[in-house]
């Protein structure tokens, strides 16, 4: 993940980047502005070596011309292999740009064969030192790269910390009123029976779980429910591999995540049998990092744009650095699923589009509407905020998070993270825009773009703290919305008896009991028609303020 090397040397065109620029992107981000200078210093080292390399194939072209000459000519092979310290000195200076191709000709021509077949294996020894050292500095050169942040969005607020996020608009009642409910998602999910964190831990360790019964049933339901919402706009659904090779990880992932975040897993690299090489790989943190990798090295047809995909997989996360947060429940998990949205938009333009006229833009615009939209369906309150260019990852020219209100833990929480990348990452894999390039224009790559759109162990935490009703004692419970109630056990999911004349008032729906009720796990409750959200019809939310961004 990187910017174009382009932007770090000086620019005729007013409007490009240049060095500058990229000091004042590190300065926005709050990083290190010296690496600039550093990367430029390592770059001016590497386009040296490469006008060295060049003019060395000259000088060892000229030596192949001569000795053909001399061979048409039959002449000799010459007496003494010793170079002459002049002809040497020629290329040197050749090399530093002080003489001139004529003259280191006008010099080899005049050695013998001998003489020009050793400078000749003299210039190959000479061409791989240099080409040792060109490699030295382009990998000093990309490893400083990696450091430096992606260009920001005009609308990204400069600040170093997360507590001057922007608040762009709260949505929902209780969310705009920061309404309170008894249980948190840590009492909640122990209390419908279902998680059992302890013998998680004792078979995998710390923020490892099972889920049970009606934890299993409200994922599969998120899954399910996810992938057909997406599907129904137009998105292609992708199961990715859950591993990476390194190589590939390096192309999506930052430094910084190999040491926090990610597993690493060790195996054979070959098959056959008696082969003891081994090969790393390692977990994904998202299905955005094996979709981003789905086109790598490829050129794409700016007519099969915008290319959708909605990836849902198994993600898997160190949480190094979150040591005494959220250690109980399953809010923060070292494993989970997540439905993500994906895109590639093309700078020309884990969506897939065009980086001409603000289409990417467009798409993440469209990305955040089905991300709230989704929420909406199933009634969670939220509030949508702008992250600070302090807080992005590299990668991100802007995030913009999605945050529900949690009544029963009373704090907002994030659930999506919506981000457009522009051609950050698509450079490093390598995906053009275009399968055909013109004369002398520069090479164009996708923009690409990532949205999650669920979560599912933070949705369930989410949906079990705003659907809660009465308590332990009184036989409360956790209602089903209704959008996911086709997709849990079909004895229970669309359920409904005509309440009795003593129940008026009343409906039959779709609920979880606490555990310590008579109902069932999974079963009808009497719920008041009048309570509030329950009622609440999917896509609609009671309130909605937006601030301008």
């Amino acid at each position: 993940m990187v910017l174009d090397i382009a932007s770090f040397r000086e620019q005729e065109d007013p409007d490009a980047l240049g060095p500058n620029g990229v000091r004042d992107i590190q300065k926005k981000r709050f990083k290190d502005v010296s690496v600039v200078d550093s990367i430029i210093s390592e770059d001016e080292k590497w386009r040296q070596c490469c006008f060295v390399a060049d003019k060395l194939n000259t000088a060892k072209n000229a030596c192949s011309t001569a000795i053909g000459k001399k061979m048409k000519a039959k002449e000799g092979q010459g007496d003494t292999e010793e170079i002459p310290e002049n002809v040497l000195n020629l290329i040197t200076d050749l090399t530093l740009n002080k003489s001139n191709l004529a003259d280191v000709k006008a010099g080899i021509e005049a050695l013998c064969v001998k003489q020009i077949k050793r400078l000749s294996s003299h210039l190959d020894d000479w061409k791989a030192k240099n080409k040792s050292v060109m490699d030295m500095h382009d990998q000093t050169r990309q490893e400083l790269l990696r450091t430096v942040g992606n260009t920001l969005h005009e609308t990204v607020p400069v600040f170093k910390d997360e507590e001057h996020n922007q608040v762009v608009r709260t949505v929902g009642d209780s969310a705009a009123n920061q309404t309170r409910k008894k249980y948190s998602h840590v009492d909640l999910i122990t209390m419908i029976d279902g998680v059992d964190t302890e013998r998680g831990s004792n078979a995998a360790g710390s923020r490892c779980y099972y889920l049970k019964g009606p934890g299993v049933c409200l994922e599969m339901a998120l899954v399910t429910y996810s992938i057909q919402y997406l599907m129904s706009r137009g998105f292609t659904a992708l199961s990715p591999p859950v591993f990476m090779r390194k190589d590939a990880m390096q192309k999506v992932a930052q430094l910084t995540q190999f040491e926090e975040e990610l597993y690493k897993v060790t195996g054979k690299a070959s098959e056959i049998e008696g082969e003891t090489a081994v090969e790393e790989k390692f977990l994904i943190a998202t299905s955005e990092q094996p979709i981003a990798a789905f086109h790598q090295e490829e050129a794409l047809n700016p007519k099969e744009l915008p290319l959708k995909y909605v990836g849902v997989s198994e993600c898997f996360r160190q949480e190094v650095g979150s040591h005494g947060r959220d250690t109980t429940g399953i809010f923060r998990v070292h494993q989970f699923k997540k439905i993500e949205q994906a895109g590639i938009e093309l700078t020309l333009f884990f969506v897939i589009t065009s980086p001409h006229d603000n289409v990417s833009w467009d798409m993440m615009q469209e990305m955040l509407n089905n991300a709230e939209e989704f929420l909406k369906t199933i009634g969670l309150p939220y509030q949508v905020v702008n992250i600070v260019s302090g807080a992005l990852n590299l990668a991100a020219a802007k995030k913009t998070d999605i945050e529900a209100w949690f009544p029963g833990s009373g704090a907002f929480r994030e659930l999506v993270s919506c981000s457009n990348c522009t051609d950050y990452q698509s450079r490093r894999l390598n995906i053009k825009y275009g399968q055909s390039k013109k004369l002398n224009a520069r090479t164009e790559f996708v923009h690409m773009l990532n949205s999650t759109l669920c979560a599912t162990t933070r949705t369930i935490c989410c949906i079990l703290e705003n659907f809660q009703f009465g308590d332990l004692e009184s036989g409360g419970g956790v209602v089903v919305p209704e959008v996911l109630r086709p997709f849990m056990p079909p004895e229970n999911a669309n359920k409904k008896e005509k309440p009795s004349k003593k129940e008026k008032g009343k409906e039959i729906v779709v609920a979880i009991s606490l555990v310590g009720t008579s109902a069932t796990t999974v079963a009808a409750m009497l719920i008041e028609s009048s309570s509030g959200q329950h009622k609440q019809k999917p896509g609609k939310c009671m309130h909605e303020k937006e601030d301008d961004v």
